[in-house]
């Protein structure tokens, strides 16, 4: 749900390179289906990169799981903090988390001139590789949902929830290979980005919210239950 209502934001992000797609050898020179084939496989590409991220940040998390005091309730409530930020960016009304995209375009000065020999994208195997790259684009609604991958302490489902958050945004980045005149104006239409925004705030409350009643459903109610808590733990 994240990736879907959040997807108008990769209109943006991700609006030049998927016209490029089209470019190629001339558009004119081949058919739809083969232009849609382009499109999927540049997205295959792009969502396998999320999974890695995904695998990545979700064996970080194991690993601070580890430590005293472990993860949980901070990750989920810092996942829902950044979940809450991102409603606020896209309804427009608080673009705090466009600072995370400036502090990613270090790196990724470093990552673009890797993509610049899959174009032009005359093949599957150049918009696989261009999605590849472009997976890697700083992008505040993608750290959002990495937060929640690292949350997760695992690498396997931290990995399915940025495979899941991939698909959500699918359908509009594939719609967009033909109708990105139209596509664009509902999106820039502030009512859709203000719902947009506002259910994904609510799901960053709910994420806040479930961190803490988890919690506290872990925690010894009474002092005999502490030192029967606490003989286990030993």
């Amino acid at each position: 749900m994240i990736g879907l209502l959040g997807s108008t934001h990769c209109l943006g992000m991700c609006g030049g390179i998927v016209g490029a797609l089209d470019a190629g050898s001339g558009q004119a020179d081949r058919s739809k289906l083969k232009r849609l084939s382009f499109h999927f496989t540049y997205n295959a590409g792009r969502i396998f990169s999320y999974a890695i991220a995904g695998a990545s940040v979700g064996l970080a998390g194991t690993f601070i799981s580890s430590l005293p005091g472990g993860l949980a309730p901070y990750g989920r409530v810092i996942a829902g903090v950044f979940l809450i930020a991102l409603g606020l960016y896209l309804a427009d009304w608080w673009r705090v988390l466009a600072l995370t995209e400036k502090a990613g375009f270090h790196i990724w000065r470093w990552i673009r001139p890797l993509g610049n020999r899959f174009l032009p994208a005359k093949s599957s195997y150049h918009a696989f590789g261009l999605g590849l790259i472009w997976g890697w684009l700083p992008c505040g609604l993608v750290y959002s949902v990495l937060a929640l991958a690292l949350a997760t302490g695992s690498p396997r489902q931290g990995a399915l929830i940025m495979i899941s958050f991939g698909m959500g945004t699918l359908p509009m980045l594939i719609v967009m290979g033909s109708a990105a005149g139209q596509l664009m104006k509902l999106v820039r239409n502030p009512f859709t980005r203000q719902i947009s925004g506002a259910f994904v705030i609510l799901f960053g409350i709910y994420t806040c919210v479930l961190a803490f009643q988890n919690h506290h459903r872990h925690q010894p109610d009474n002092p005999q239950d502490k030192k029967v808590h606490q003989s286990h733990t030993n």
